[in-house]
């Protein structure tokens, strides 16, 4: 669909484009009955608020364009190369435009864009964070080291151009596979973080931070969470793989103590940040292995009521699940953006003693073959013998 994208077929990052928004919709709906029907009732797939301009994390790569000067696009990793392309459908009008000046500004400043195949060149690529409810952006410059030349005639000629972006950051970037994830070493301008709003909370969003890509469908579908978890106030809730804490801490509200555990200890670290931001003192972080928390918890003796899990696309081990098992929580919200591994892992549970009642699917990534999905599970005190 040339009128979406003039390099779809190149960049091949939105694979369901050539479909319109309701046969994407059906297509997603379908794949999470196909996978999740015959473990429980499946309801309808909401849609998103927004299908293009919706991602509020952008990456773009830069090339020379002989004497006409730089141009941007985006990296496609199946091939190794860069798909060369002024806007991105799925970026904001703010992250383009962002990417079409700084081409001019790293032209003018004589960068050398970093080639992956001979290993020479500074600039491998730049990431643009934006929080939607406030309007803040972040700029996130990853070099291949940590000097940068007339980094400070730079940065002013920078807020010059983008008077509303909030801050910018220089980070150091030795990886030889990943271009776009660097170790932030300098602040430009700015705090060097950026400050949203989701489900009346508020999110301090660092260089590293993980936070959800698509703002609006992600407050959605974690209302929803809350929703099904149905917390009188009275519970201990264990939140598995917690990230930056945005459903413990949104939860936190309504529950005795969340109980939040997070492998990343960058992930931790703004998890206790935003905490602190949000007067949530009923949660505990605690940098650890999933499993090996669980566990934890299990040998001395501590139970839970109720627990969230939201793993990687990868899932669940077996191992925290007999874990998490053990701890008896008597309701499970389960939040995925796989539901292939989803549902394996329900089915786990269903050994273990645990029924899924219902799934609700959200199109977090329009125009790609990505949905996110939220399961809740009850225990019912029958292990199924259901084989995988």
């Amino acid at each position: 669909m040339s009128e979406f994208c003039p390099v779809q077929k190149k960049c091949n990052s939105c694979q369901l484009s050539n479909l319109s928004d309701s046969e994407q919709l059906r297509y997603k709906e379908n794949k999470c009955r196909k996978l999740l029907g015959g473990l429980c009732k499946v309801m309808p797939v909401t849609p998103s608020p927004k299908t293009v301009g919706y991602r509020n994390k952008a990456q773009f790569v830069f090339r020379r364009n002989g004497k006409a000067g730089f141009v941007s696009g985006v990296w496609q990793s199946s091939i190794h190369t860069a798909v060369i392309t002024p806007v991105c459908a799925l970026c904001t009008d703010k992250a383009n435009a962002l990417a079409a000046i700084l081409c001019r500004l790293f032209h003018s400043f004589k960068v050398t864009p970093y080639d992956p195949y001979t290993g020479r060149g500074w600039l491998k690529s730049i990431v643009i964070r934006e929080a939607t409810a406030t309007g803040e952006s972040m700029l996130i410059i990853n070099g291949a080291t940590s000097i940068f030349p007339a980094k400070r005639t730079f940065a002013t000629a920078l807020q010059k151009s983008c008077p509303d972006l909030t801050t910018a950051v220089i980070a150091e970037n030795r990886s030889e596979q990943k271009l776009f994830t660097g170790k932030p070493v300098e602040t430009l301008f700015g705090e060097g973080y950026i400050t949203d709003v989701l489900c009346g909370k508020r999110f301090l969003i660092s260089p590293t931070s993980f936070y959800q890509i698509n703002r609006d469908q992600t407050e959605k579908l974690y209302r929803k969470a809350i929703e099904l978890m149905d917390l009188s106030g009275s519970e201990t809730v264990l939140d598995a793989y917690c990230g930056a804490g945005t459903i413990g801490i949104v939860a936190s509200d309504n529950a005795k103590e969340v109980l939040s555990v997070e492998l990343n200890p960058a992930a931790i670290r703004d998890a206790k940040r935003n905490a602190k931001l949000n007067n949530a003192d009923n949660i505990t972080f605690v940098n650890a292995d999933s499993k090996d928390y669980a566990k934890a918890l299990v040998e001395d003796g501590k139970t839970v009521d109720a627990a969230f899990i939201d793993p990687p696309r990868a899932g669940c081990t077996a191992s925290f699940l007999k874990a998490l098992a053990r701890l008896q929580p008597q309701k499970i919200v389960y939040i995925s953006c796989n539901p292939e591994t989803q549902a394996r892992d329900i089915l786990q549970l269903g050994r273990l003693g645990y029924r899924a009642e219902v799934c609700y699917p959200y199109d977090m990534f329009p125009h790609t073959n990505h949905i996110e999905s939220v399961c809740k599970l009850i225990y019912s005190g029958t292990k199924s013998s259901e084989k995988r």
